[in-house]
C-alpha cells in the first residue's frame, strides 16, 4: 500500500515536474555554430618530409572538413597525400638533399654548425622559391599562409609582402618564443639553465649566441642583400614575422614558460587514424609478451660497429630473458651495414645474416612498420628510438617508455625532455655505445616503478592535449574572419593577442626607465642625507668650538 504521507506530497511533485518542464521549454539553447565561409589556405614547407608536413596537414584536414580549400607547396612529392582528400599539391622542385645524400651519419656531431648546409641551400634557392610561393598565392587566391618555420623564409616573406595573415608552425618553441632561461643541445647548451652554474649560464646566454651569430652572420647578410635586390620590403618586429605561432608540443613534455596569446602550444598533433599491423607483424607481436620496438627514422644511419653493438644487445637481451621479442624497422640500414658475425659476451659467435633474414624466432626485421599500431599494442613494452618529434609524441600517447639514441637536430633536446621533464626515458651516447649499458638501461626501463608511473601520467597528458589541433584550426579561422585581410598590417588587426611589449621596446616593456628614475631618486635622497649629516656634524663641531673659546 502507498504511504498516506506520500499522497499529500504528490501535488507538490507534480508542480515541481511541471515547473522543470516549463523551464526546459523556455530555455534558449546556446548556439555554437560558426558560419564557415570558404577561404583559400596555402601550407608551405621547403624541407618537406613527413616529420615537417604531417602535423600541419593534420590541422589542415580539419580546415578542409570545414569547407576551406588547402594547397600544399613543398619540395618533392608528399607520398602519403592520399591521407588528406581534397588537398591540392604543388611542388617546389626536387626533394631537399644534403650533399647528394638524404641520409646523415649519426656518428658525426650535428649541432648548429651542421645547419650551414641547410642555410646554403635555402639562400641559393631563395629567389626561385619566393617566386613560386608568390605565383601559387596569386594563382590560388590565397587568403592565409601556414608556413613551416624552419628554413622557409620565402613562404613567410611572400605572406607579409602580400599583406596576408601567416601562421608559423614548428615543434621547436625556442624558434618562435625564445626565453633566456632555456636553450637546446643543438645550440651547445642544455634545455634548461635553471640549475646550471653561473659560468654555464654566462656561456649560454652571451658567448654561445655570439658564436652562432658569427657563424650564420654571412648567410643573414646575403639573404638581406637578395631581398634588397628583389625590392622585398623588410618586416619590422621579431623574425620570423608571423601573426600566430603554433607549437606542436605540450606541457609535461615541454619545459613550461609564459607565452604571448599569439604563441600557442597545440600538440601533440596526431592523426585520427593510422595504418594497422600487417598480418605478419600482428602474429609476431601477439606471440611475444615483452616486445622491444626499434626505429631510427628515415634520414639517419650509423656505423657498422654501432649496428653490431645494437644487434648484439638485442640477442643478449633475449638470451637473458629481459625481453622476448624485437621488431626493428631498418629503413635506411641495409644488410651490408653489419659484420658477418657477432661475438657475444659469453664468447659464442652468432651469424648476422640469418637474423637479418628473419630466421631468428624472436627478432623480426622489416623495412617498414606501422609505428603507431606497433606502439599501441599491449605487448610492446619499450621503444628504442632516435627521439624525433613524431616518434616522441606517438610514444607518449601510447604510454611506451623510450630508450633514446639522439642523432642530431631537435632529437637531442627531445631526449633531454623525455628524461628530465617526462621521466620516461634513458639516453645513449652515439659516440660510446656499449652493449652492457644498453642491456642495463633496457632492464631498468622495463621494471622501474617511477618509469611506469610517469608513462601512465604522460599518456593521459598526451591524450588530453591531442584535441588541441581543433583549437589550432579555430585560431586559424579566427584570423580569417576577425578582420578584413586587406588591413592585415594595420595596427588594429589582431591587436588583442599581440603583446604590448612588442610595441613598447625592451626598456619600456621591462620598466627599466621607471627603475632608472627610482635609482636617481634614491641616489639623490642619499646625497641629500649625506649633505644633511655633514651639515649637522659641522654645525655640532662649530658649536663645541664656540663653547670651548
Amino acid at each position: 500500500m502507498i504511504n498516506k504521507n506520500l499522497i499529500f506530497l504528490l501535488p507538490i511533485l507534480v508542480l515541481l515536474l511541471n515547473q522543470v518542464h516549463v523551464n526546459a521549454v523556455d530555455y534558449v539553447p546556446r548556439n555554437i555554430d560558426i558560419e564557415h565561409l570558404s577561404k583559400n589556405i596555402l601550407v608551405g614547407s621547403y624541407i618537406g618530409g613527413r616529420s615537417h608536413l604531417k602535423p600541419m596537414l593534420d590541422v589542415a584536414t580539419i580546415l578542409i572538413e570545414r569547407g576551406h580549400n588547402v594547397t600544399l607547396l613543398t619540395s618533392g612529392k608528399y607520398e602519403p597525400s592520399s591521407e588528406y582528400p581534397g588537398l591540392k599539391q604543388i611542388t617546389l622542385g626536387p626533394i631537399v638533399t644534403f650533399k647528394n645524400n638524404k641520409r646523415m651519419n649519426i656518428h658525426k656531431d650535428i649541432d648548429y654548425r651542421g645547419l650551414l648546409q641547410l642555410m646554403e641551400l635555402t639562400t641559393a634557392v631563395y629567389k626561385i622559391n619566393y617566386e613560386k610561393f608568390k605565383h601559387a598565392a596569386k594563382e590560388n587566391n590565397i587568403d592565409l599562409f601556414i608556413c613551416d618555420a624552419l628554413a622557409n623564409e620565402p613562404c613567410i616573406d611572400v605572406a607579409n609582402n602580400l599583406n596576408k595573415p601567416v601562421v608559423g608552425f614548428t615543434t621547436y618553441m625556442q624558434i618562435m618564443d625564445p626565453k633566456p632561461y632555456k636553450s637546446d643541445p643543438l645550440m651547445g647548451c642544455n634545455i634548461s639553465l635553471e640549475n646550471e652554474s653561473l659560468f654555464e649560464r654566462f656561456r649560454c646566454t652571451l658567448i654561445q649566441p655570439l658564436q652562432i651569430a658569427y657563424v650564420f652572420g654571412p648567410f643573414a647578410r646575403r639573404l638581406s642583400d637578395i631581398r634588397d635586390q628583389m625590392n622585398i620590403k623588410s618586416v619590422s618586429g621579431k623574425e620570423p614575422k608571423v601573426s600566430l605561432a603554433l607549437i606542436d608540443t605540450f606541457f609535461g613534455f615541454e619545459l613550461p614558460q609564459s607565452s604571448a596569446p599569439n604563441v600557442q602550444e597545440i600538440g601533440p598533433v596526431l592523426s585520427e587514424g593510422y595504418p594497422p599491423l600487417t598480418p605478419e607483424l600482428s602474429d609476431f607481436i601477439n606471440g611475444h609478451k615483452r616486445v622491444l620496438y626499434v626505429a631510427f627514422g628515415t634520414r639517419f644511419y650509423t656505423t657498422i660497429e654501432n649496428n653490431n653493438k645494437i644487434l648484439q644487445s638485442f640477442v643478449e637481451a633475449i638470451n637473458n630473458k629481459i625481453i622476448d621479442g624485437v621488431v626493428w624497422a631498418l629503413v635506411e640500414t641495409s644488410k651490408d651495414n653489419f659484420s658477418p658475425t657477432l661475438g657475444l659476451t659469453d664468447g659464442t659467435q652468432v651469424q648476422t645474416l640469418p637474423i637479418l633474414n628473419n630466421e631468428h624466432p624472436h627478432i623480426h626485421i622489416t623495412k617498414f612498420a606501422p609505428q603507431f599500431a606497433v606502439l599501441n599494442h599491449t605487448n610492446t613494452k619499450l621503444f628504442f628510438s632516435h627521439g624525433g618529434a613524431g616518434s616522441t609524441h606517438e610514444s607518449l600517447y601510447t604510454g611506451t617508455p623510450m630508450l633514446v639514441l639522439p642523432f642530431g637536430g631537435d632529437q637531442m633536446g627531445n631526449a633531454q625532455k623525455l628524461k628530465k621533464s617526462a621521466g620516461i626515458a634513458l639516453l645513449l651516447n652515439k659516440h660510446a655505445l656499449d652493449v652492457n649499458d644498453i642491456l642495463s638501461k633496457i632492464d631498468f626501463l622495463l621494471n622501474d616503478e617511477h618509469i611506469k608511473k610517469n608513462s601512465k601520467r604522460m599518456k593521459y597528458l598526451a591524450r588530453i592535449n591531442s584535441n588541441r589541433k581543433y583549437k589550432a584550426a579555430d585560431l586559424i579561422e579566427y584570423m580569417l574572419y576577425s578582420s578584413g585581410l586587406d588591413e592585415y598590417l594595420d595596427d588594429d588587426f589582431l591587436k588583442e593577442w599581440i603583446p604590448a611589449e612588442s610595441r613598447m621596446g625592451f626598456i619600456k616593456a621591462n620598466n627599466l626607465d621607471v627603475y632608472g628614475v627610482l635609482l636617481i631618486i634614491i641616489f639623490t635622497l642619499i646625497g641629500i642625507a649625506f649633505k644633511l649629516i655633514k651639515y649637522i656634524t659641522n654645525s655640532s663641531s662649530d658649536g663645541k668650538k664656540s663653547k670651548q673659546e
